[in-house]
């Protein structure tokens, strides 16, 4: 769940979800969805939109970090890069992450990642992460990026305590802590 993937992408392409037999997050079928769903513009292409949305590579990066194709003599490998990428699209909302976190669990998602957040706590969203949980999903979310202690200033989604939840900082090349990210003893793992 991010900006939108770039599913072209030659080190993607291979691991895009086939998402021809896509449902709601009620469970309707919605037809052909373009490997994803795109909630901030409410349509089944999650590519990014390049003159909207404000870091269009993000969710493309992130995507080939986890799951980049190895072995094929391009680009980079991702550390799964064997997994099946679904491109969710959203207006970083609080509102579409909810419809998005239903609606990757309504297609059979097992792994969400997110890379955003705040320091707003949303009942909400950590309902919608809950649903997530007891459908058997693992959500694998951001510590921040601000230097902070999230045990002292929680950052939201990676602070709800909910137990499908992993809180990941940031490290360096020596597996460090990098300058910017969040840490905490108690909500990051």
């Amino acid at each position: 769940i991010d900006s939108g993937v770039d599913y072209g992408h030659p080190d993607l392409a291979a691991n895009m979800w086939n998402g021809s037999a896509c449902v709601s997050s009620a469970g309707n079928p919605l037809g052909d969805c373009v490997h994803g769903y795109d909630f901030a513009s409410n349509d089944k292409d999650p590519l990014p939109e390049f003159s909207v949305t404000p870091d269009y590579t993000h969710g493309t990066a992130v995507a080939g970090t986890v799951a980049a194709v190895g072995n094929n003599g391009i680009g980079v490998a991702g550390i799964a890069p064997n997994a099946k990428i679904m491109a969710i699209r959203f207006d970083f909302t609080i509102g579409q992450e909810v419809e998005a976190i239903d609606f990757a669990t309504a297609n059979g998602v097992t792994i969400i990642n997110a890379s955003y957040g705040t320091t707003f706590q949303s009942m909400i969203e950590r309902d919608a992460i809950d649903r997530f949980r007891a459908a058997g999903g693992l959500f694998v979310a951001a510590a921040g990026n601000s230097d902070s202690n999230n045990d002292s200033v929680p950052f939201y989604p990676a602070s709800h305590d909910l137990p499908n939840i992993i809180s990941v900082a940031a490290s360096d090349q020596l597996d460090g802590l990098t300058w910017v990210t969040n840490y905490g003893v108690a909500n990051v793992d």
